[in-house]
């Protein structure tokens, strides 16, 4: 090929160009931007995010920071602890952004004092502060008070009495990122402090602001240490295997070159990194280096055989240039298949991933070549570690051919029906190792603190001054009735506490009186009077809307899966229709939006998939140039997906929504081997070898390079499930699975298969008898 010719001729001034290029790019990548917002896994037009953003206006929703506490002797309702309550409360107000603390101190009290109506702070802080004990009868009232009322016990105080919360209402002003991390500094300096004051003390940060600081450090940390691990591991593998310095040394230049050059590049497009997008140059990386192992490896045979290091270098580069093209475009194909997916961070992966893998597939030819060849031809050659092996490993494979083929079909249909067993659950509490802190806070929340997983309703919104009116309040109060029945509700809190609160005070406090007022006037005066009596800093922003025609209801749930979510909400759709379908209810919030995003990304990934299976048999179509053996090459990269979700079901059971990318991603990588080993293959069926010959030479020249870049490409990946991000521990976990998997296919099972089908498909031994060197013997 007159271009190779070129190439190998013209190398040191490729080598210069890309390098160019590199410095340019690679300028780039001081302009990266990190966002750990969690909402940024979904699209701007989904359903539940855009409900949850008209609440956030309606309502006046902003961030907030949940500080949860538990005292050495898990008891709340004590002097000292109280204390520590109004101490971390007046601590709390003085954070960076901070507009708004509520805590068991704070709380507004309503009270009734002849026929005016007064609120205030359930205690007073400056007693506590100044060294003054709550009395036991005033410790017995707060009690009573905090566990009837059910806008305070589970909230900010735990049912069982042992914990408490201080919730904090921030502004996050624009540059958003720099804001939260200037918040969370002063909020971790006050934890520290805290827990130095107060021995056995146990402090948790909760809340949007704390998940979205624990999400950017995991990012950061996965930036900064697995991706250097991945790095390392996959080069010591490359020198293992091919016991090559020169192959070590042109490999991490070609690595280097394509990962630099390829993030430069995606932040000149406008990527930014976040918790999903971070795989992506660990995933370039490692794609980048199969490229060059099979170059590599055929280079050194052909050394080994005694050629010249020109000549060498090539031929590697002309045997290798069509599979070489082929995988990584299958690989691309994989990858982009992705776009089918409704989560935007693993749109920006996929697309990522692809433009960084065609990039490696360029730079492997400008670059590898000009470092191969500044080595001495006299240090490679060297017989490889695994040449050997194949030729034996292929002989036993081909004297029981028939036993493995009919007993790994067996098992593929036998796995293949345990899959519709599997429990796809989206669980934004499972999204991070157990070894984070914010993992503890969210099991501390769950078994504390109510009112961190919830659904969000907004009720009425058709006129003005509707939260007034006696029957909308009705209406809105046999909704919430039937929600306290559900089991999956552990509460619900709406405005209808306060009013039922406030209607109970202005009888003396009959707790038959707790209920909602009869007319509108009197609804409304009790409206008037809260409000005028509220403290300075305190409003109904979060609970009504602001020309009042609606109010905000929060379901406070137990911990469930997808599915027991999605169930409660379809239905309290059920019953509302059937019952009150004017109410103008709809169900919103963030453990909503993920419930619905695995069942969605599952539907949506299934064009997905079908887009990658039909565009790479095409492909291996083409690549091969034989549409018989292309469809048969399929046969062996469907097969290992199927084994690992069967496996996976049967062990563990359930999975996150990024099993419904591993599919797509693995059918372009794992056809990567079969490429170059049909390629091989075929080429001795051409050239007249009989299929047991032409396999045996196949594993023999690509055997080895298969098994070094499938281990290394399944070890990186592995490396990546170190992330303590969960959802990237299962993506990664499961892609190396089947990519091992795919291995085992490609050694034992297609040898089988290409053995059974050979004569089937062809109809007769094309291979003439003197092309058969055993036939003399």
């Amino acid at each position: 090929m007159k271009l190779i010719e070129h190439l190998v001729r013209q190398r040191l001034k490729w080598l210069i160009g890309t390098l160019v290029v590199l410095a340019l790019a690679a300028s780039q990548m001081l302009h990266m931007a990190f966002n750990g917002d969690i909402k940024v896994m979904f699209e701007k037009d989904n359903h539940y995010l855009k409900l949850l953003e008209q609440f956030d206006e309606r309502y006046q929703q902003s961030s907030f920071l949940l500080i949860m506490l538990e005292p050495a002797d898990r008891n709340i309702y004590t002097s000292d602890n109280l204390r520590l309550i109004d101490r971390i409360t007046r601590a709390a107000a003085e954070l960076p952004h901070a507009v708004r603390v509520d805590s068991l101190t704070t709380y507004p009290r309503v009270r009734v004092q002849g026929d005016s109506l007064s609120v205030d702070a359930l205690l007073d802080g400056d007693r506590l502060q100044q060294g003054e004990h709550v009395t036991p009868l005033e410790m017995a009232a707060l009690k009573s008070y905090a566990e009837s009322d059910q806008q305070v016990l589970g909230k900010l105080v735990s049912r069982q009495g042992n914990a408490a919360a201080v919730a904090i209402t921030v502004a996050l002003p624009q540059p958003q990122l720099e804001s939260q991390q200037e918040l969370m500094e002063a909020a971790n300096r006050l934890k520290q402090e805290l827990l130095q004051d107060y021995p056995g003390l146990t402090l948790h940060f909760n809340g949007d602001v704390a998940i979205e600081d624990a999400i950017l450090q995991v990012t950061m940390e996965d930036m900064l240490w697995v991706n250097p691990l991945v790095f390392t591991t996959i080069f010591l593998l490359v020198g293992f295997f091919l016991r090559s310095r020169v192959a070590i040394v042109s490999t991490v230049a070609v690595v280097a070159v394509s990962t630099f050059m390829s993030m430069g590049i995606l932040v000149m497009l406008g990527f930014d990194i976040n918790p999903i997008t971070m795989m992506a140059p660990a995933v370039i990386m490692v794609l980048a280096v199969l490229d060059s192992v099979h170059i590599m490896t055929q280079y050194i045979i052909n050394l080994g055989q005694g050629m010249d290091k020109l000549v060498a270098m090539k031929s590697s580069l002309r045997k290798n240039a069509s599979p070489v093209f082929w995988t990584s475009a299958t690989d691309a194909v994989g990858f982009l298949s992705m776009n089918f997916g409704d989560s935007p961070p693993f749109r920006d992966m996929g697309n990522m991933a692809a433009i960084g893998v065609m990039i490696a597939f360029v730079v492997t030819y400008t670059v590898l070549p000009a470092v191969a060849l500044l080595f001495s031809d006299r240090i490679e050659a060297k017989p490889l570690v695994l040449a050997g092996l194949m030729r034996k490993m292929t002989g036993m494979v081909l004297r029981i051919h028939g036993v493995i083929l009919w007993g790994v079909l067996a098992a593929i249909v036998f796995l293949g029906f345990s899959i519709p067993a599997m429990n796809v659950n989206d669980d934004l509490a499972t999204y991070f190792d157990d070894s984070l802190e914010i993992q503890d806070s969210l099991e501390f929340a769950r078994n504390n603190i109510e009112g961190v997983q919830f659904i969000l309703y907004s009720l009425g919104g058709e006129e003005a001054g509707q939260v007034n009116d006696p029957e909308f309040l009705q209406r809105a109060e046999q909704f919430e009735l039937w929600l306290e029945q559900q089991p999956e509700v552990s509460s619900v809190d709406s405005y209808l506490d306060l009013l039922r609160r406030i209607n109970q005070a202005m009888h003396d406090g009959d707790i038959d009186e707790a209920r909602l007022p009869d007319n509108r006037e009197l609804a409304a005066q009790y409206l008037l009077l809260y409000e005028m009596s509220l403290p300075d800093g305190m409003d109904l922003t979060r609970d009504l809307s602001e020309d009042r025609s609606s109010l905000r209801m929060v379901v406070n749930v137990r911990k469930s899966d997808n599915q027991t979510l999605i169930g409660l909400e379809q239905r309290a759709e059920q019953w509302l229709q059937q019952n009150d379908p004017d109410l103008r209810a709809e169900a919103s919030s963030e453990i909503l939006m993920f419930a619905h995003m695995g069942t969605s990304i599952i539907l949506s990934m299934m064009d997905g998939s079908l887009f990658t299976l039909l565009f790479v048999t095409a492909m291996m179509m083409i690549g091969l140039r034989s549409f018989k053996f292309g469809l048969i090459s399929m046969i062996p990269n469907v097969a290992p997906p199927i084994v690992i979700y069967g496996l996976w079901t049967l062990t563990v059971g359930q999975v996150n929504h990024a099993v419904a990318m591993t599919f797509s991603i693995t059918m372009g990588l794992i056809v990567d081997d079969t490429i170059h080993l049909m390629s091989k293959y075929l080429n001795g069926r051409r050239e007249g070898l009989s299929p047991e010959q032409a396999i045996t030479e196949s594993l023999a020249t690509s055997g080895a390079a298969v098994v070094v870049s499938s281990l290394t490409l399944g070890a990186g990946f592995l490396l990546l499930s170190l992330s303590r991000f969960t959802v990237n521990d299962t993506l990664s976990i499961m892609t190396a699975s089947i990519i091992f998997m795919a291995l085992a296919f490609d050694l034992i099972f297609l040898p089988a298969l290409l053995v059974q089908l050979d004569r089937f498909l062809t109809g007769r031994d094309p291979v003439p008898a003197m092309a058969n060197p055993d036939a003399n013997t």
